[in-house]
């Protein structure tokens, strides 16, 4: 029997088929990611309260974990058979895709950008980001959308390569945004002499690792048989890097305070980076304010930074 999803297409369309293979390996993916989420939801309100005020951070962590529920749901009823075929399914999937892949990137530069102390590098690196990620996002909806109606064979075969194209850029963009972050970071330690946070370092080393982990087992996942068994992985890929981002993020921000960068804006929601060290000149109504600060150090304990919990309990 023909199945009317509301648009002309080339040839009769065929339902998702689904094995029973497919459909375990799906639903555990699915109850991994629920498991999962719970713990990051927890970490998330834990996050706005040191907020304080609903930031853009803030904003961009509650969506993310808004739009990988809704992916997986999405995602998991189509696979199981509640879901019928048609536009509102797919156009679900792709935006819920579109924000999981904004907000994260995004919150992966306002990392990077507590160490910028300039804001017009701030704002380039933002703009390149999103200038990327937005061109990305709106070939794959051209793309994704009519190969999953089955408008053509010719959409089908450009989605089949395009899906590995678009997760290797993706990860391309990763690895570079860590590796930089990585270089700046080890910079102002040694610059500073600060050899207490060797363990910091090496612990954002690792769930680095993790994290581009994640990229690699997404891009692997495209090629299983199933189109929508390998979506049920993104929810699960970005909540996972949604953690790692949130704890790296509370990390970086011991660093930063003692390598010369005030997070002004953190108690205020914000997270930006201005010098605590030199002289600063400012105006106010025309009378020239010079204000010079200065930089007290003190000595931490060694075991105030000895532990980094990816989890939080």
């Amino acid at each position: 029997m023909a199945v009317d999803v509301g648009f002309k297409t080339e040839h009769p369309f065929k339902p998702l088929d689904v094995t029973r293979g497919d459909l375990i390996l799906g639903s555990i993916v699915f109850g991994f990611f629920f498991g999962f989420a719970i713990n990051v939801a927890w970490s998330a309100i834990r996050e706005t309260r040191r907020a304080r005020r609903f930031s853009a951070y803030i904003f961009m962590i509650w969506l993310e974990i808004a739009a990988d529920l809704g992916f997986a749901i999405t995602a998991w009823g189509y696979l199981s058979g509640h879901f019928p075929p048609g536009i509102g399914v797919f156009l679900m999937v792709i935006i819920c895709w579109i924000c999981q892949v904004q907000c994260l990137m995004l919150i992966i530069v306002n990392r990077l950008c507590i160490l910028y102390s300039e804001p017009r590098q701030r704002v380039f690196l933002k703009a390149l980001v999103a200038g990327i990620v937005g061109c990305i996002s709106i070939a794959t909806g051209c793309i994704w959308i009519p190969a999953q109606l089955q408008i053509s064979e010719r959409y089908i075969w450009l989605n089949h390569w395009w899906d590995r194209v678009e997760k290797s850029i993706y990860l391309l963009l990763d690895l570079s945004l860590n590796l930089l972050f990585i270089r700046m970071v080890k910079t102002r330690l040694v610059q500073h002499g600060l050899k207490k946070y060797d363990k910091v370092m090496r612990f954002n080393e690792y769930i680095i690792i993790v994290s581009i982990g994640m990229d690699v087992l997404l891009l692997g996942t495209t090629f299983l048989r199933n189109t929508f068994v390998y979506c049920q992985f993104h929810p699960v890929v970005y909540i996972v890097k949604l953690q790692i981002e949130m704890t790296m993020s509370r990390l970086l921000i011991k660093v930063a305070r003692s390598t010369g960068i005030n997070v002004y804006n953190e108690e205020k929601g914000g997270i930006t980076s201005d010098s605590l060290s030199g002289n600063k000149t400012t105006n106010h109504g025309g009378v020239a304010v010079q204000i010079q600060t200065q930089v007290f150090t003190h000595a931490e304990g060694p075991d105030e930074y000895g532990s980094y919990p990816l989890f939080d309990r």
